[in-house]
């Protein structure tokens, strides 16, 4: 996804937002590919479980620590 893509993401969810679509905002936002280091962080202090349920594309964490990154005992 380029980082116009993604500002064009949070445009979006801002507007629903902004038109009292709290939900569909956070659906649309969680789409972005959350950055590696931020998954990183999130699995050690959250926990797996949440970002397995939490709906978050997690297609850049996947890149760059494979598709098992998850399940791994760091």
């Amino acid at each position: 996804m380029t980082l116009h893509e993604e500002l064009q993401l949070c445009m979006k969810s801002i507007e629903l937002e902004d038109a009292g679509k709290p939900e569909e905002a956070s659906k649309v936002l969680k789409t972005i590919p959350m950055p590696p280091w931020l998954a990183e962080w999130n699995k050690k202090y959250v926990g797996a479980d949440y970002l397995r349920n939490s709906g978050w594309n997690l297609s850049a964490a996947e890149a760059e620590f494979g598709t098992d990154w998850l399940d791994r005992k760091d």
